[in-house]
């Protein structure tokens, strides 16, 4: 048992906070078994289904931070893990209200939303909340009204352009450290808009059963992981807000809230293209949106985000 993630939570709530309990070690593998991502048996407590988790290192977006997409991501496999109806993923959406670092006590904590196939999930690290999502088990639909971004599909796809903010990023950097980072920098179109190929890795795919054993994670051969998808449309997005941010004066931007609307699933293997552009700018708010397409121009997810103009990246402990 690991007794330093035995705490009280001080949650947003006026009221006495929450008492985290004894939870077991995470010891099985949560998304795609080598990303090192591990889960711990789940444990009832003050209505939530609490999970002890471990992020490791190289899974950076800014050095020593979870990378955004994936922070937002986790939610998705936690909600499973409770979701009795295994209905195909709507959605998901998160507010990032911390970073959350890499290589200390993380736990989740899930509870159903009040509308079948909806959940709270929220991940806690230091006795706060760093990341605070709604997952929606509800069934897919297709896409409307995103045809600027599937015509960023079109054609040979622009030169990479590799940039030194992020160099050591899970999604995004040239120098990651993780053998299944996906190494896919900018590609422009134009200095707000992006057209990014990827060729998912087959290591990427679903292949391991829910914290709960119930299955409904189960074995989807073949699919892209939801959380890699995640990952993958939050960097594009950056990217597209950061030359805005920098005119402004600021060196780029992070990861504020997110919605992701999935339609179909990625496959592994088959080349597709991650779009991006810049919608509006406020103050040190912009707003971009991305997408997955496929070879056939198909859209088989779709995310609206939230960036915050920063100066500086987080620090972690150890770092200045």
């Amino acid at each position: 048992m690991t007794d330093d993630i035995t705490q009280h939570v001080s949650g947003p709530a006026p009221d006495a906070a929450p008492v985290l309990p004894l939870l077991p070690d995470p010891d099985r593998p949560f998304g795609p078994p080598d990303l090192g991502l591990r889960i711990g048996s789940p444990v009832e407590a003050g209505g939530w289904t609490w999970f002890s988790m471990l992020t490791p290192s190289g899974l950076d977006g800014p050095p020593g931070v979870l990378q955004g997409g994936l922070a937002a991501g986790l939610a998705i496999d936690v909600a499973r893990a409770v979701d009795p109806h295994r209905a195909p993923l709507h959605a998901v959406s998160a507010r990032l209200k911390a970073p959350t670092r890499l290589d200390v006590p993380t736990v989740a904590r899930v509870r159903p939303a009040g509308t079948v196939g909806w959940y709270e999930v929220e991940v806690w690290q230091d006795g706060q909340p760093t990341v605070v999502s709604t997952v929606e088990l509800t069934g897919q639909d297709e896409m409307n009204d995103v045809a600027d971004l599937v015509a960023l599909a079109a054609g040979p796809p622009p030169p990479m352009a590799p940039d030194p903010l992020f160099s050591t990023c899970f999604v995004c950097g040239v120098d990651a450290t993780h053998p299944l980072a996906l190494r896919t920098p900018p590609a422009y179109v134009a200095s707000d808009r992006l057209s990014v190929p990827w060729v998912p890795d087959e290591r990427l795919a679903s292949g391991t059963r829910s914290p709960s054993g119930n299955g409904t994670a189960a074995d989807r051969v073949g699919e892209v992981s939801e959380l890699i998808v995640t990952a993958a449309l939050d960097c594009p997005s950056a990217w597209a807000t950061i030359g805005a941010a920098r005119e402004a004066g600021y060196t780029g931007a992070l990861l504020g809230s997110v919605r992701i609307q999935f339609a179909g699933p990625v496959e592994v293997l088959d080349p597709v293209r991650v779009t991006a552009q810049l919608d509006a700018v406020h103050g040190r708010k912009l707003q971009a949106r991305s997408a997955v397409i496929d070879s056939d121009g198909r859209v088989l997810a779709v995310c609206d985000a939230l960036h915050v103009a920063v100066r500086d990246l987080p620090a972690v402990d150890g770092e200045d």
